[in-house]
């Protein structure tokens, strides 16, 4: 099912597959926010993990009740309801970098281990239950109208990845795809404790590949897959091991990709590879990720944040949209190859000048 619009005929569709990554979900708001204004693309399917499993999840609701430009309302509702109050701006020049590195280092103190999420909150209390029941319609997604939807989690037990689709898509089991487990308690699911997708699967690239339609998927990535220099104090240090463990399983299934498109060569075992053509929009550049912490949710972090991922899109569109449906601009052996050689994450639509970081 093509996204609800007039004039979705002459539209290219495409499925989307979203990393999640805390507040930095809010650069795939802005990227969302440009693919829904296009007239020249449709969404035709969405996976997501963790903050992308819930702009997911408020794209194909929106969708399924109304338009695109419903849906776009419905993102920007929801992120500003993430967003502090305008006030907590005020004077942030002055105390935002002491305030970030004191928040960091009791994030990695907490992270550590020294507290317990079952210690400090006994009660679970999740701050995100009440956001996500005001801008989901779940009946929305389980209806005949919706677009498939795929939300992963990770099974606390067997560290395996659970695709849900949307029959089985709830509350929890979004709760349960953003539950960090330094922060929440573990999310039961059917009687199985599932903490954060992103240790598993971030996005689930198959089951979008595999649905019904077209064979175009752009990724939307928050991780870089490279850091510009090692990290040295341990507030980078961490933030780097985040951000490789986050990533791992996006490397691992994009080089799977590669790996089975090599040893198949033009056999016809190969033909669904033949079929798809995946593409990419982000990561954000290495200036605005070291901008900002994926926990802070101060109301100029979530809008530059939104401002940096619709123009990524917009660039995007400019340069593609007349190669989806005919070629793959993200050259997967290239950019994912674990060859060894460093190499600074930058998406396959953006010029030469990024990969420099002077954007």
């Amino acid at each position: 099912m093509v996204q609800a619009t007039e004039g979705t005929s002459a539209r290219k569709p495409v499925k989307l597959a979203l990393q999640g990554g805390g507040s930095w979900g809010a650069y795939t708001w802005g990227v969302l926010d440009a693919l829904l204004a296009s007239r020249t693309i449709a969404i035709e399917g969405l996976s997501g993990t963790s903050a992308g499993a819930i702009n997911a999840a408020i794209v194909t609701s929106a969708l399924a009740q109304g338009t695109p430009a419903h849906a776009r309302e419905r993102l920007r509702e929801f992120w500003e309801a993430i967003a502090q109050p305008a006030f907590a701006d005020v004077g942030r020049d002055v105390w935002g970098p002491v305030e970030r590195k004191w928040r960091e280092t009791v994030d990695l103190w907490l992270g550590a281990g020294a507290l317990s999420p079952y210690a400090v909150n006994p009660l679970g209390v999740n701050p995100l239950r009440d956001l996500i029941s005001a801008h989901v319609d779940f009946e929305a997604i389980r209806s005949p109208r919706a677009l498939p939807l795929f939300v992963t989690v990770t099974n606390v037990r067997t560290g395996l990845p659970r695709v849900i689709a949307n029959a089985g898509i709830t509350l929890d089991a979004l709760l349960a795809s953003a539950c960090l487990p330094q922060l929440f308690q573990a999310v039961e699911i059917d009687g199985e404790p599932y903490w954060d997708g992103g240790y598993t699967g971030n996005p689930a690239l198959r089951p979008i590949i595999e649905a019904r339609g077209s064979g175009d998927v752009i990724v939307v990535q928050l991780a870089p897959e490279a850091a510009r220099e090692p990290p040295r104090d341990s507030v980078a240090i961490q933030r780097r091991v985040n951000e490789i463990v986050f990533n791992a399983s996006l490397v691992a299934e994009m080089q799977a990709i590669a790996g089975m498109r090599a040893v198949a060569g033009g056999g016809t075992s190969a033909a669904y590879l033949r079929d798809l053509r995946l593409h990419r929009i982000g990561p954000p550049s290495g200036r605005v990720l070291e901008g900002g912490s994926p926990l802070e949710r101060s109301r100029a972090w979530i809008e530059r944040l939104q401002v940096e991922g619709r123009a990524a899109a917009r660039r995007f569109l400019a340069r593609h949209t007349s190669d989806i449906g005919v070629r793959e601009t993200l050259d997967i052996a290239k950019v994912f190859a674990a060859d060894g050689s460093p190499r600074i994450g930058v998406a396959a639509n953006e010029p030469a000048y990024v990969r420099t970081g002077t954007l």
